[in-house]
């Protein structure tokens, strides 16, 4: 079986897309296609207009999100559950680090994976194309775990994590919004070790993007 992982980038998210290379190129099983749809477009049309034209080639689809740290083992894992006969994969309870200013929530989704977080069957990719070409429809996670099919939600436990959702590294998207629609309280992470306690050394990556102890002070309620 073949598979593909697909990274929707923008030329202005270089360092983001570095990181995401270093993760793709570690991983235990490599994918038979990285496709990587760089353009200024939204998500939404890049994917619609990669389904369209034919250029996913894998049996199962991996979506990494180029700014996201994941595991060595993650797109193994995503393969061997896929080969089971699963049509929706995901990691559920996802933990979103936010690495300019150093705090932390817990997502508590148990339904449904962020798209970030999924690995989906070839067969639904006719789907996720009718999803996204409803443009009522900006939550195209959620409606792809709606699908009547056969899942399996991986829920782990803090230092189970396979993926982290790594925010703050640009101001666009969820960078800057997280914090106030992520339905948990925050926690602050002073000197990264809440990350490196998630990631290992690789929270060196992200430690040039904080923007300064007054910030953590301020969000901490000391100023």
């Amino acid at each position: 079986m073949r598979l593909t992982a697909i990274t929707c980038t923008t030329p202005e998210r270089k360092e983001a897309l570095d990181l995401c290379k270093v993760y793709v190129d570690r991983q235990t099983r490599k994918p038979d296609q990285w496709l990587v749809l760089d353009g200024p477009e939204p998500m939404q049309q890049k994917l619609k207009k990669a389904i369209a034209e034919g250029q996913i080639e894998g049996d199962f689809i991996v979506f990494a999100e180029d700014d996201d740290w994941f595991a060595p083992s993650w797109f193994a894992w995503c393969e061997a559950r896929l080969g089971k006969g699963y049509d929706i994969v995901g990691q559920g309870n996802a933990l979103y680090y936010n690495v300019a200013h150093r705090w932390w929530s817990n997502c508590n989704n148990h339904r449904h994976a962020s798209l970030c977080q999924t690995a989906i069957s070839k067969k639904m990719l006719v789907h996720l194309w009718r999803i996204i070409d409803d443009f009522d429809c900006p939550w195209v996670d959620v409606q792809l775990w709606g699908m009547d099919a056969r899942k399996y939600m991986h829920l782990p436990k803090e230092n189970e994590m396979l993926l982290v959702g790594i925010k703050g590294m640009f101001e666009q998207g969820y960078s800057r919004e997280h914090r106030q629609i992520s339905g948990a309280e925050n926690e602050i992470d002073y000197d990264l070790s809440k990350l490196r306690s998630l990631i290992g050394s690789d929270a060196e990556n992200y430690a040039a993007y904080f923007h300064g102890e007054e910030e953590l002070l301020r969000l901490a309620g000391a100023l």
